[in-house]
């Protein structure tokens, strides 16, 4: 079916546009290595309708029709990734006769094979997911989001997404004063890091525990004060320090002091989900999800496409975010609410004078 634009040009903004049609004809017909991003949530298997367009996915007889129709949208985008691009899937799975369908992981391993390399699968923890009222099934309280690059090495922004707060999960997780926070060695000890390394590493199966430095000892050559915190983990920098190694283990001591800025955030992200309102879409993925996509895989001005866009959850995020983005909707209700909503929050933005 030919598609049917709604063109920025249209619109008072000039940093979004809105696509009318079938996602794999419009896919095939845009510019090639414009986007740094294709961020969606396409609709899953045999999950809900949305209008009464025959060709909508999702409604496919077999589980491996619906794998082939979405699939050949993604395998059809990858030419409109930049070299350092790269693609972001929110699926969730289907279950059929008590059996899961494990669709996020064919889906992976059909796009691997067809050229893109499969980064990481990172588990959205729904922390508000609705109980299951199954007699014999768990609650289903995650999804995947699945992350391609399209080649070896994709633009990463990880500072921007780094997280503080008590890795070791002690249950102490409030932040100290700041004046017991260290960011940074202060007057290392060069000669006494020899010296310990020299102990360190002349020592046998046989030496004394009571040889070896102490943690503190090998804190204060470093230049951290053993009794103040880390501002990532919390830590004391006391507990930085490894614990006694003999042997073959000629890196001790390793001083593990966390990056400043924040931690490397999991493959676990613990986000709500986000319920419909009224007569906007009704399956919508939390923006907060998308932001920190955003913010990791993009920079401002970069174009991100979403082939999928419903309510435009992902415009919305990009727009806020000093983005620019394109999306693709079947359904025509969708493309003029996505439009009206992106509008909406760029006039916020606006008005804030952001």
């Amino acid at each position: 079916m030919p598609a049917v634009a709604l063109y920025c040009e249209n619109l008072p903004s000039q940093s979004f546009q809105i696509i009318h049609g079938n996602a794999y004809h419009v896919v095939q017909g845009l510019q090639a290595k414009r986007f740094r991003a294709i961020i969606t949530s396409p609709p899953y298997y045999g999950h809900r309708r949305y209008g009464s367009d025959g060709m909508e996915i999702g409604r496919e007889q077999s589980v491996e029709q619906y794998l082939q129709s979405i699939s050949q949208v993604f395998i059809a985008a990858n030419r409109l990734l930049t070299d350092d691009g790269s693609l972001w899937i929110v699926i969730g799975d289907t279950r059929r006769r008590k059996e899961k369908l494990r669709v996020p992981h064919r889906l992976a391993d059909l796009l691997a094979n067809a050229g893109y390399k499969f980064r990481e699968d990172i588990v959205w923890y729904k922390k508000n997911s609705v109980s299951s009222s199954s007699p014999d099934n768990f609650s289903q309280s995650y999804e995947y989001v699945l992350f391609f690059s399209k080649n070896s090495r994709s633009y990463a922004n990880l500072d921007a997404i780094r997280v503080q707060g008590n890795e070791a999960m002690l249950g102490k997780t409030e932040m100290p004063p700041q004046h017991m926070l260290q960011y940074c060695p202060e007057n290392p000890d060069k000669k006494e890091i020899e010296r310990i390394l020299d102990v360190i590493h002349k020592s046998t199966p046989k030496t004394p525990l009571s040889s070896f430095p102490s943690t503190s000892e090998i804190s204060w050559a470093y230049g951290y004060d053993p009794d103040k915190f880390c501002p990532t983990c919390y830590r004391k920098f006391k507990r930085h320090v490894t614990r006694r190694r003999i042997g073959g283990h000629r890196h001790y001591p390793i001083f593990a002091v966390c990056n400043p800025t924040g931690k490397n955030p999991s493959n676990v992200w613990e986000i709500a989900n986000r319920a419909h309102l009224g007569s906007q879409h009704f399956a919508i993925f939390p923006e907060e999800l998308v932001k920190r996509i955003i913010k990791f895989s993009t920079e401002p001005g970069d174009w991100i496409l979403d082939p999928f866009a419903g309510r435009g959850t992902t415009g919305i995020a990009a727009v806020q975010l000093g983005r620019r983005f394109v999306g693709i909707d079947l359904y025509l209700e969708n493309v003029n609410n996505a439009a009206a909503n992106i509008l909406q929050a760029e006039n916020l933005i606006s008005g804030s004078g952001q």
